[in-house]
């Protein structure tokens, strides 16, 4: 039987594949510039979108990588951030390749010398703006899709005079651990990094505090770039936590069989260093 269709109907067109993102905050300095760095190596994404607070620092970090990168100046301690970018999210729906959650900060001192303003900032940032921006990414991921949560060694154990700071790297690694037991199937990996010390601007914001004296020397630093590598291959081995060194396996397994008291009055003579 003869087609009806005109041959000079239209072919039918292919609906465009979505834009592969990798979404990166606290991607001006430290950790999350540096695996904004190293998964442009990776070419994970056709673009990377780069969440932090300082726009000019954000633009001069996208102008050094070949992927194209988009600058998101964004504080996620404000709820209007996350709102925006979840309606950037939704308004471009792309396929979000890779979520790193690398912004976050710590402050030494006790209760006393840390003000509440800088208590609940922690509070906000390390956690519930994690939280909000896995939250806000993952509608946009499916298989192959992956994550990586920046938690820290201080998850394994209670820390007098970074106390605050470690209780919210603890809530990192407890809920990306349960996260990625809800993710099981899909094809999405999760992994949370827990390193020791990083050489990057921690240490500074770290000390701008009361009690900034209260920590002494960061032994055992490790530089940005070998931990960033270490997480990566971590993730790719799908991995649900790596240490990215021994002396931060150490403290987990420390964590695991020692008891608290003995833990924090070890960290109680260590950090007098």
């Amino acid at each position: 039987m003869e087609s009806l269709k005109s041959e000079h109907s239209p072919a039918p067109t292919t609906p465009a594949a979505p834009k592969r993102v990798a979404l990166i905050t606290g991607a001006s300095s430290g950790l999350g510039r540096e695996f904004a760095r190293q998964l442009d190596g990776l070419q994970v994404a056709d673009e990377l979108w780069l969440v932090a607070r300082d726009q000019t620092t954000l633009a001069a970090v996208a102008a050094s990588l070949d992927t194209p990168a988009r600058p998101i100046a964004a504080d996620l301690i404000d709820p209007e951030a996350i709102a925006h970018l979840r309606t950037l999210l939704a308004a471009e729906r792309p396929r979000v390749t890779f979520l790193v959650n690398a912004a976050g900060f710590g402050k030494f001192g006790d209760w006393q010398t840390i003000p509440d303003h800088a208590v609940n900032a922690m509070i906000d940032l390390n956690c519930r703006a994690l939280v909000d921006v896995t939250r806000a990414a993952l509608p946009f991921m499916d298989r192959g899709g992956r994550i990586i949560q920046v938690a820290s060694a201080a998850a394994f154990a209670p820390l007098p005079h970074l106390n605050v700071y470690a209780a919210t790297k603890a809530f990192v690694l407890h809920y990306t651990r349960a996260l990625r037991w809800e993710l099981h199937g899909t094809g999405i990996t999760v992994t949370a990094l827990c390193p020791t010390w990083v050489k990057t601007g921690f240490e500074k914001v770290a000390r701008a505090s009361g009690g900034g004296s209260d920590v002494g020397h960061l032994l055992g630093e490790q530089d940005a770039d070998t931990v960033v590598r270490r997480a990566l291959g971590a993730n790719r081995a799908h991995l649900a936590v790596t240490c990215a060194s021994p002396q931060a396996a150490a403290l987990r397994l420390i964590g695991k069989v020692v008891p608290s008291c003995i833990t924090m009055a070890g960290w109680n003579l260590l950090r007098r260093l």
